[in-house]
């Protein structure tokens, strides 16, 4: 094709990118409406991926994947899938370190595959693969990969015009990766839930509501010991066990983390539906969810000679201020009042009562067939002593 022809094809992509395609957020719709364009300008595309790194602790990239005759899927690709990035098999970690351009011709002979996609393509009847990198205003490089099928792979045109877009293209993919980014960080560091309320806007000090949930409070026995004994590697490895039993079960029971103090894990349960039952029983089923995983993990130690898992859970129903609460500059999305107070002291007494698991009574009252009383307790900070239950049941 004519050169200038050529830049006009290109101008009409860029400007597409900076406008409308600017403007299209949910992520499925803006890669099939890229790959439209790209096929209408003539560009033979049988497949198109975009990789992107993640911020997400067990996830190394995300990715994007069109192919013809089966449209959009997405993909996560966890970190031990890339256990040498120094010496990868994946054409776009070599996009990402390098920010050059990868080109892989299929059509010829078959050679030693430096990439682990490049047999895949070739059976599929691919005769070229093109991977570019996309400069992010960031410093760092995500990508995009191409693959034909057409006799003689990718023109030099069609080469010339996909290199011309992608610094509109990077610029348009930027604000999907911000987004997901933003909302990753914000699962990981504060939770879905709290975090989404921070992404809609909701971070003035002292803004936020009254709810009414299953509160859960667990923490580490003798942990100061703990400490003292093990090297930091052991007590590290120690308490992500702890931890992963713990958030594992409240999470796969619709129950959300909300921090982290120390060794201790404060988490709710919201009611579906306001159903308070269905909360408690929620909590319920995590805290045997838990047990259940730490009794796995404190028999594998036991028979390693390691130091075992001791710990206490609380659970309580009860009113919270849910929201914004800290400093002028520095905020927490949490859950305070009386009630936090009440779960956070019932957990202090499982050392003392020699259980795993107490409950107060406004959760027992939610299922009382399900427990039995050990008793009123002065409780530190509390006025009135409070009665204290144990599961009889954990279903």
């Amino acid at each position: 094709m004519p050169k200038k022809y050529l830049q006009d094809v290109a101008l009409k992509l860029i400007n597409w990118f900076n406008s409308e395609g600017r403007l299209i957020n949910e992520a499925g719709v803006l890669d099939q409406a890229i790959v439209d364009r790209l096929l209408a300008t003539g560009i033979p595309l049988y497949r198109y991926t975009t990789g992107m790194p993640s911020l997400h602790p067990m996830v190394d990239s995300f990715s994007t994947l069109w192919e013809e005759g089966k449209g959009i899927t997405f993909r996560q690709f966890k970190r031990a899938d890339f256990p040498n990035l120094g010496v990868s098999t994946n054409a776009f970690q070599t996009a990402y370190k390098t920010g050059g351009n990868v080109r892989c011709r299929l059509d010829g002979p078959p050679e030693e595959d430096i990439f682990d996609i490049l047999a895949e393509l070739r059976a599929e009847g691919c005769t070229d693969y093109l991977v570019i990198a996309l400069p992010f205003s960031d410093g760092a490089n995500k990508a995009v990969g191409y693959a034909t099928r057409a006799a003689g792979g990718f023109s030099d045109d069609h080469i010339f015009l996909l290199k011309q877009i992608r610094f509109a293209m990077a610029a348009t993919l930027a604000v999907r990766y911000l987004r997901h980014m933003a909302s990753t960080v914000m699962n990981t560091y504060v939770g879905p839930t709290a975090g989404q309320r921070v992404l809609d806007g909701e971070i003035k000090r002292g803004t936020g509501e009254t709810i009414r949930a299953a509160l859960w409070f667990s923490d580490l026995k003798g942990f100061t010991v703990l400490s003292e004994s093990l090297d930091s590697e052991s007590l590290l490895e120690l308490l992500n066990a702890y931890f992963d039993a713990i958030t594992g079960a409240i999470e796969a029971n619709g129950g959300e983390v909300l921090k982290f103090i120390g060794d201790a894990v404060l988490a709710i349960f919201s009611p579906p539906n306001a159903d308070e039952a269905a909360a408690a029983q929620n909590a319920l089923s995590a805290a045997r969810a838990a047990m259940s995983s730490l009794a796995d993990i404190n028999r594998k130690r036991h028979g390693e000679n390691l130091t075992e898992i001791q710990y206490g859970i609380a659970l309580h129903f009860g009113d919270v201020f849910y929201g914004n609460v800290g400093g002028k500059t520095r905020l927490d999305f949490t859950v305070i009042g009386p009630a936090v107070n009440l779960a956070s002291r019932i957990e202090g007494l499982t050392r003392d009562l020699g259980r795993n698991i107490l409950v107060s009574q406004n959760f027992a009252d939610l299922h009382p067939e399900k427990f039995s009383s050990k008793g009123h307790f002065s409780l530190k900070g509390i006025a009135e002593e409070a009665e204290v239950f144990v599961p009889t049941k954990l279903r």
